[in-house]
């Protein structure tokens, strides 16, 4: 018999700015995952004792981010010790693959409950904070930062700059509009702030 996957409980925080500036810049990134956790379980109404794993994203697994972040706020929610948990690194499709690495272990029948999601805060880790000082020298690609990379694929198909700048108002448009209409406040975790604000709206837009 095949096995179905289904979504049953779902939560975010807000996107805070990803700089010291930025609203969540104060919290640690243990502990906004550990609150998602908590929230997720909760809106499930499931025992925490019935997660079989946590599979959780991060693009920049150092400092307060590092030490397998997953198996940490999986201790700091207070879900059992049992629980394991796991985090890994696809670069900017790292919580995606979380989503299909969970889905994958239920597919097989391995599992029956997991949890996936992923955590980044650029306010703590910055871009590339994670990259060699220096490259093997036989290694048989030359790495080049995002923003050339940008440049080398818009050259490549031909998008141009009008095109692109036109792109990203209408998105940040209708992510204005979704904001005003209320359209995330159902999958939006409030998170408490030292100054005792609740952060709850999307930043950057």
């Amino acid at each position: 018999m095949e096995e179905e996957v289904f979504i049953i409980s779902a939560a975010r925080t807000a996107i805070g700015l990803g700089k010291p500036t930025g609203s969540l810049a104060p919290i640690a990134p243990v502990d906004l995952a550990a609150c998602v956790l908590q929230e997720v379980v909760r809106r499930a109404g499931i025992d925490p004792g019935r997660v079989e794993d946590v599979v959780w994203g991060c693009v920049t697994p150092l400092g307060d981010q590092g030490a397998n972040m997953a198996r940490l706020a999986v201790l700091k929610s207070g879900f059992p010790v049992r629980v394991p948990a796991v985090t890994l690194n696809r670069m900017c499709g790292s919580g995606q693959q979380a989503v299909h690495f969970a889905a994958q272990e239920i597919l097989s029948g391995d599992m029956d409950i997991a949890i996936a999601g992923g955590t980044e805060m650029m306010s703590h880790q910055s871009l590339g904070s994670d990259w060699p000082q220096q490259w093997p020298e036989d290694f048989p690609y030359e790495l080049v930062h995002q923003g050339i990379s940008a440049e080398m694929m818009a050259e490549k198909w031909a998008l141009d700059r009008e095109s692109l700048d036109d792109f990203s108002y209408q998105s940040h448009t209708r992510a204005m509009q979704a904001i005003q209409n209320g359209y995330f406040e159902e999958q939006i975790l409030p998170i408490q702030l030292p100054d005792g604000r609740a952060f709850a709206v999307d930043e950057g837009v």
